[in-house]
C-alpha cells in the first residue's frame, strides 16, 4: 500500500541533506528508512543496551573494531539492516 505523507519543509530539507550525505536514490527512500528506524525504536522498549545482553554487545564492539572503519551504507542498505536486526530479535523474544 502506498500513501502520501505532507512534512514540513525544514523536515523535507533535513531529509534531503541525509539523501545526498549517503547517497541514497530518492527522498522517499531516505523518508522510509527514518520511518522505519523511528518505529522499530519506538515499538521496543527502552533498553539502553537495545535488547541485547552485555556479551552479545561486547562481542558486537570487538567485531566493530576489527573489521575497520564504516562504509557510507544506502537507504535501502539501511533499511534492509533494520529490518534484518528487528527480525532477529522478535525471533528471540526480544
Amino acid at each position: 500500500m502506498t500513501k502520501t505523507v505532507t512534512i514540513s519543509d525544514d523536515l523535507a530539507l533535513r531529509l534531503e541533506q541525509r539523501r545526498k550525505e549517503n547517497g541514497g536514490e530518492s527522498l522517499d527512500d531516505v523518508a522510509e528508512a527514518v520511518i522505519v528506524l523511528g518505529l522499530v525504536y519506538d515499538e521496543a522498549e527502552f533498553d539502553e543496551n537495545a535488547g541485547y545482553a552485555d556479551e552479545e554487545l561486547r562481542t558486537m564492539i570487538a567485531e566493530g573494531d576489527a573489521s575497520g572503519p564504516a562504509e557510507p551504507w544506502s537507504a535501502a542498505e539501511l533499511t534492509a539492516e533494520v529490518r534484518r536486526r528487528q527480525a532477529a530479535r522478535q525471533g528471540r523474544g526480544g
